[in-house]
């Protein structure tokens, strides 16, 4: 399967970098070297955020002072164009040490052989059974094997204004017809108010359509009785989810949701124009910023179950580049992850960072940190994550589940019945033929 997968991965990322040039310029192209005295540990980090960027910086400067003569180097990129080029420096043989990675990520560059394990660090941070769910077993591994240190999870909610329920007459949703309900209740397009929204013009768009197909039993893939993955896509579940969202957002969005990305709904949330979304509960310091005073009148629950309980979910790790410092780079993740040195750096921006060791839930610093907003969820989070996933891991790590997030394949499907009028048979279709071409069937 790895060597298939490598395979894979080389022909999907050689079309698509073809002609483009590795932007790194000359000081990365040493990250691969080593040095006895003098290191340097060169990190790239997908988190651009001003307040965790600066305490990436700060457990930085404290790894060098602890070791003496090295030196770290933190790189900030945006989300967008991450994984390519990640995949062009390891072609290149020049990665960085360490990057951050979402969903999907860690299989597919180890299918490429660009990043090595980690379990020597898992264990010396607490084993396996210290990471919450399946951020490790499931999101940082590939056929048993950890590729990545889980950094953080979020658990995906749904937000809603409690002051608009109220004058409808409602109460928050407990299934998949009180959301429709609600969200249909509270439109009304001549005062620029709409019940619901979600992404399409980002790769997070996916997670939540996502969090509605597990909800409703849909999982993508399993296993046959040889261990092989094979597509498993109940196809009257996901035409009756694909419905349900062409329902939600045809009905209660406004009418060019399909070309707003996950920022631009947090603020149409916060300036009252939409009342609910699934994500996660980062909406807070955006209503903070603009009207303070409005951050009491916003709450959440987890997603309905349709069959199940199912959610989509956040999360970020850390992994180390097979051309990197490995030894370098596996004792700055054991560093970070001892002690408590992680709770500032989730308490600098909580509302999307929740602790992947479940032990630090329990820990005073963080749990009387976060923000009161939050204290709710905080032990809503294990419960949440543990009946969620990532794109299409449910039952298990695979290696298109990246591709998948990375493509759109499952936001496009939907913005594709909302724009060309393609129906939810049609969209189930297309979805299968993208995933089946994934694969290589």
């Amino acid at each position: 399967m790895k060597k298939y997968f490598r395979l894979l991965v080389s022909l999907i990322l050689m079309i698509s970098l073809t002609g483009m040039l590795f932007a790194g310029g000359e000081g990365e192209k040493e990250a691969g070297s080593s040095a006895a005295k003098g290191q340097t540990l060169t990190i790239w980090s997908t988190l651009t955020q001003e307040s965790r960027a600066t305490e990436l910086e700060n457990i930085a400067r404290m790894y060098e002072q602890a070791n003496p003569g090295v030196k770290v180097e933190i790189t900030v990129m945006p989300w967008s164009g991450a994984f390519d080029k990640m995949i062009a420096a390891i072609m290149a043989g020049n990665p960085p040490d360490i990057a951050t990675v979402g969903q999907g990520w860690p299989q597919s560059l180890a299918g490429s052989g660009g990043i090595v394990t980690v379990e020597d660090v898992v264990a010396k941070v607490g084993g396996p059974d210290a990471f919450l769910g399946t951020s490790l077993s499931v999101l940082g591994s590939l056929e048993g094997e950890n590729y990545a240190l889980p950094l953080y999870v979020t658990p995906h909610v749904i937000m809603y204004r409690k002051s608009w329920l109220k004058e409808v007459g409602m109460e928050a949703p407990k299934t998949w017809d009180d959301l429709l309900a609600a969200c249909k209740a509270v439109t009304d397009p001549a005062k620029n108010r709409y019940g619901f929204a979600l992404p399409f013009t980002d790769i997070h768009g996916g997670k939540p359509i996502w969090g509605f197909l597990l909800s409703n039993n849909v999982t993508i893939f399993k296993k046959d009785a040889k261990g092989e993955w094979q597509l498993d896509i109940d196809r009257k579940a996901a035409v009756e989810t694909y419905e349900y969202l062409y329902d939600l957002l045809k009905n209660a969005a406004p009418s060019g949701v399909v070309s707003y990305d996950t920022k631009e709904i947090r603020e149409l949330l916060a300036k009252g124009v939409v009342m609910s979304r699934l994500d996660t509960p980062e909406v807070y310091p955006v209503v903070r910023d603009m009207d303070e005073s409005l951050v009491d009148d916003f709450a959440y629950v987890p997603l309905p179950p349709k069959k199940r309980l199912g959610s989509s979910q956040g999360w970020v790790g850390l992994v180390a580049f097979e051309k990197g410092k490995v030894s370098l780079a596996k004792d700055f993740m054991e560093f970070m992850f001892s002690g408590d040195k992680l709770v500032d750096f989730y308490l600098s921006y909580p509302y999307a960072m929740f602790p992947s060791l479940e032990a630090l839930y329990s820990n005073p610093a963080y749990a009387n940190g976060v923000p009161d907003e939050l204290k709710p969820l905080v032990p809503m989070a294990p419960d949440i994550l543990a009946n969620s996933a990532g794109i299409a891991m449910w039952n298990g790590d695979n290696p298109w589940a990246g591709e998948i997030e990375n493509k759109s394949i499952l936001s496009n499907a939907l913005s594709d019945m909302l724009v060309k009028g393609i129906s939810a048979e049609e969209a189930v279709d297309q979805i299968t033929s993208e995933i089946k071409n994934l694969m290589g069937r």
